[in-house]
Order: structure tokens, then C-alpha cells, then sequence
């Protein structure tokens, strides 16, 4: 008897579920479009777009010189014309697919959390070579540096927020400091987002302002629906993988 494919939900599902179209997407049930797919492109050129990014694959990595380790062992300082042991806490870099042995489009961030703890994030579906990729050149290395892989995929609801009022809706539930000059693109830091610890990444989508907000699944729904109704005065709407595919072509 063949065995029943795993399908993933997030912790968001029952809100897609009476709100959404629903599509199944790298084995996630996910939201297509909530109604208007225009409505929702419309929303992230001229407000600010939600949408539910949790089926992104997320690598834990700890260790001792953690980034002078995948520097060295992945190659990606050279994969990426720079050095990876100065890459500061509080940055992201954006790993190109060859140095995942990934398909061409999936590339992924490498956000620097502190001196020995990064988080790799790359498409859904990748978690499982991700974790094979990076496992497997450590183990080919013989040093004395110890690092620890760890597939937190499940562990963590994500959310996006796109739209020129993004870091206004950011701003009314967080202390962080989001001003452009402290917090360019490919800036993470953590701290409280609705009274929640969270991880914030911005990541901007073309010329979209963009932000990746990263919470314990437990909270998911919570800083959901926080957003949803700080976002009101903005004009703010849910989006999802329809209006995705028009924003990246």
C-alpha cells in the first residue's frame, strides 16, 4: 500500500482556510489568493500586503566561528565575492543557489543572529537538501571547529509584510529600530513584536519594501492577527502565492 504524502499546514491554516483559496504548494496547503489577485498586488504597490511565508525552509546553525566555518566549508565567501567572517551581527547575505546545489531560482539568506549562531533560510521544499548539503561538506572537513545543524522549518511561523507602509505597521508593534539608515535591506535583529520574541529580516521584493517577521509557531496566530489589526489604518490585506508569482516575475 502506498503511503499517504505528508501535506504540512501552518499554525495560520484556519484563518486561509475560511478566507483563501487554497492550493498545495511543495507540500504545503497554502492560500492562492483571497478573493482579488489585483486587489492584493495592489495592496503591496500602494499599502502594505500579509502574507504567510512559514513553508520557507529554515537551518538552524550553531557553533564555534560559525560563519569562518561556512565560509570555509561551503565556499560561499567566494560564491559570494565577500568574507563571511566579517559579516556583522545584524546582517543577512544572500547565498546563490550553486553554493546549495540548488535549482537556479533557490537562493537563500544567511542571517547572522550573533558570533556563533546563524539562520539559513531558503524555498519551501528545501529543507531536507539544505540540511544534506551543509551536513555533508562539514562532515568532510576535518578541523576542530564544531557546528550544529538543526531543521527548525515547523518551529516557526513566518509572516511577510510588502508595501511602502510596512515599516509604519512594523513600527506600531515594535521597538526596533527600522529607520532605513539603521536598517537597510538585508538587516535582521530580534526583540519584541507584539509582545513576542521575533526574529525581523527585511527583505525587499524588487523595489517593494519588504519584512519577514519570524515567531514560535505557538504565537503565530497571535502576531497575525496583531498585524492585521495594527494594519487597518494602512490600508492593509492578506496576499498570497498568485500575487507572490506576479510581484518575483
Amino acid at each position: 500500500m502506498a503511503a499517504i504524502p505528508l501535506i504540512r499546514r501552518s499554525a495560520l491554516h484556519a484563518f486561509h482556510l475560511a478566507e483563501a483559496s487554497m492550493i498545495e504548494d511543495h507540500g504545503w496547503q497554502c492560500a492562492d489568493s483571497y478573493g482579488s489577485v489585483d486587489a492584493e498586488v495592489q495592496a503591496i504597490r500602494e499599502q502594505v500586503g500579509l502574507s504567510d511565508i512559514s513553508p520557507l525552509a529554515k537551518l538552524d546553525i550553531q557553533g564555534n566561528d560559525v560563519f569562518a566555518s561556512l565560509g570555509q566549508k561551503l565556499s560561499l565567501g567566494l560564491s559570494l565575492g565577500i568574507s563571511l567572517e566579517t559579516v556583522p551581527v545584524g546582517r543577512t547575505v544572500r547565498v546563490p543557489a550553486q553554493a546549495l546545489q540548488l535549482d537556479a531560482q533557490a537562493s537563500g539568506l544567511l542571517c547572522s543572529l550573533a558570533r556563533n549562531h546563524a539562520r539559513l533560510i531558503s524555498p519551501p521544499g528545501t529543507a531536507n537538501a539544505v540540511h544534506t548539503r551543509v551536513e555533508s561538506v562539514i562532515q568532510q572537513t576535518a578541523d576542530s571547529a564544531c557546528v550544529h545543524l538543526t531543521d527548525v522549518t515547523s518551529n516557526f511561523t513566518a509572516v511577510q509584510l510588502a508595501g511602502p507602509h510596512s515599516r509604519d505597521l512594523l513600527r506600531k508593534l515594535t521597538a526596533l529600530d527600522l529607520r532605513p539608515a539603521q536598517f537597510p535591506d538585508l538587516s535582521c535583529a530580534q526583540g519584541s513584536l507584539a509582545h513576542v520574541h521575533a526574529l525581523v529580516l527585511r527583505a525587499d521584493i524588487q523595489t517593494h519594501l519588504a519584512y519577514q517577521v519570524y515567531c514560535g509557531r505557538e504565537f503565530g496566530a497571535h502576531v497575525w492577527d496583531a498585524l492585521l489589526d495594527a494594519g487597518q489604518e494602512f490600508g492593509t490585506r492578506p496576499f498570497g502565492l498568485a500575487a507572490q508569482r506576479q510581484l518575483h516575475t
